[in-house]
This record gives C-alpha cells, structure tokens and sequence, in this order.
C-alpha cells in the first residue's frame, strides 16, 4: 500500500459525500473534529472508526510532492491527457472554489505514471534532423577556418 491509513490534521477527506478538513484528533477522547467545507460547520465523528468513513484526498501540491515533480509538470501532462485531471472544489466550497484535488486511485495511476517514465526531455531521434544538425556544424567549421 501506497499511503498510510491514519488520519492526518489539516487534510482533505471526502466524508458521506461532502469534502471536509480534519480540524482536531482527540485520540483520549476519542473524537475527530471535522469543518465541513460547505457550509463551515463542525462534525464530529469517532477515531476508532474513521478510516473506514472518511476517504482521503490529495491536492494538486501534495500529488507534486508524492511523485517528486512540480506542480507544473503535472498541469503539463494533464493538458496532455496522459494524467488523469483532477476534480474541483467548485462553487460549492467558497473558500476553495478554484482549488482541485486527486481521489487515492488517482494518485496510484499518476505514481504508476511517473515511475515508468524517465526523467528529462525526449530525445528527437529522426535521421534527417541529424544529419541538418552535422552539416549545420560543419559549415560553421569551415567559416572559422
């Protein structure tokens, strides 16, 4: 498994289809308190039971920091279609309307993605582009000499 079970403070989770941020962790109390991005009221939920109620989602920044890329490579391939786009907030979520963000299965193709691929640009490999870019070369030698 990729990613760990536990619930983390100030995180995103989607939570009986709504999108909440974990505000608290009591683990003596035995309670998490959640804000719930719609309407911004607090919900609060047992510990012991969380994992399987809360499911947890990954922003833009955070998917970056996970495959070790920057965000703007990302949107690259994105734009590209060989990354899956991520969902938005949307008007919904004021605060967060513009904000976008990966479901878990998201991440896991996006790491399969990058692990499968290696880092830097492609290399033009076509004959003719070789031979212009030599001949190119040696005309510039013969100037100089």
């Amino acid at each position: 498994m990729l990613f760990q079970n536990r619930v983390v403070s100030n995180k995103f989770y989607r939570y009986a289809n709504h999108l909440v941020k974990i505000k608290k962790i009591s683990k003596t109390g035995n309670r998490i308190t959640l804000l719930n991005l719609h309407d911004n009221t607090l919900i609060e939920i047992p510990l012991k039971s969380s994992d399987l109620l809360l499911n947890r989602i990954y922003t833009v920044g955070e998917v970056a920091k996970i495959v070790d890329r920057q965000p703007n490579t990302l949107r690259k391939y994105e734009k590209k279609n060989l990354i899956a786009s991520p969902k938005k907030f949307g008007d919904v979520y004021r605060g967060y309307r513009n904000w976008r963000y990966y479901d878990e299965a998201d991440v896991y193709d996006i790491v399969a993605f990058f692990n499968g691929r290696v880092q830097g640009r492609p290399v033009n490999k076509s004959k003719g582009f070789v031979i212009t870019k030599i001949k190119t070369i040696n005309q510039k030698v013969k100037l100089h000499k």
